[in-house]
């Protein structure tokens, strides 16, 4: 099976002193050249600055979202689908909010939450071994673009735990962790995969702090995920 895999970090700092940032860092690696993908902004979105002293003792914090776009490009009118995992699922904590809902809070997608365990994306330890947090990545279906040669094609998005289908649409499209579920790119009103020769696909990260996190050091949050572009 024939994969570009794209790396993504999310990196936080948590420290006592007013100077906390969160990035989002995507490295491209590919073993094959028939698509090529890119993201926007060099593949870095800030969450801005914080204390500790601003994290909430009581209950998981929501970060609030950013969004990022995954281009791909390929050499002829491809059908692909993509899948993700994550390398730091041992981290992974949830719990709820302020509002009383667990997961990480969206505005895409009808602007609910992610709060299965395999859609979260785990953020690391503290010093203290205490896990930090978790994120979830959308794909915003109402941004989607793509073209079939030098023409334009109307897309929607399909998911299957199966990379040979049956496909479904669904309102949520929070990638995966495990590599266990897929999602391609049909027609309006069609559930088969669509060749495509370029998309542009709009993602949100969203991100959420486990409560009781105090620590007498930084606090480093770690997550990465690989997302993978499998050639159907």
């Amino acid at each position: 099976m024939r994969r570009i895999c794209v790396l993504v970090t999310v990196l936080m700092a948590a420290s006592a002193a007013a100077n906390d940032t969160v990035s989002v860092d995507f490295e491209v690696t590919a073993d094959a050249a028939a698509c090529t993908p890119t993201l926007s902004n060099n593949g870095v979105v800030d969450f801005g600055s914080r204390t500790t002293g601003s994290i909430s003792t009581a209950t998981f914090s929501q970060l609030g979202t950013r969004d990022i776009t995954l281009s791909v490009t390929c050499e002829s009118s491809t059908a692909i689908a993509i899948t993700a995992r994550d390398t730091r699922a041992a981290s992974v904590v949830s719990g709820e909010d302020e509002n009383g809902h667990a997961g990480a809070r969206f505005q895409i997608n009808g602007g609910q939450y992610v709060s299965e365990p395999a859609r979260l994306f785990g953020l690391g330890l503290t010093a203290e071994k205490k896990a930090i947090g978790s994120y979830a990545v959308q794909i915003n279906a109402a941004g989607v673009t793509a073209t079939d040669g030098d023409k334009s094609v109307l897309v929607d998005i399909a998911g299957s735990a199966n990379q040979a289908g049956p496909w479904a649409k669904s309102a949520l499209l929070p990638l995966p962790t495990s590599q266990d579920y897929f999602y391609t790119f049909v027609q309006k009103g069609m559930l088969s995969p669509q060749p495509i020769s370029t998309v542009s696909l709009p993602l949100q990260v969203s991100v959420t702090l486990a409560n009781k996190l105090n620590s007498s050091q930084v606090i480093k949050l770690d997550g990465e995920a690989v997302i993978s572009i499998v050639y159907l």
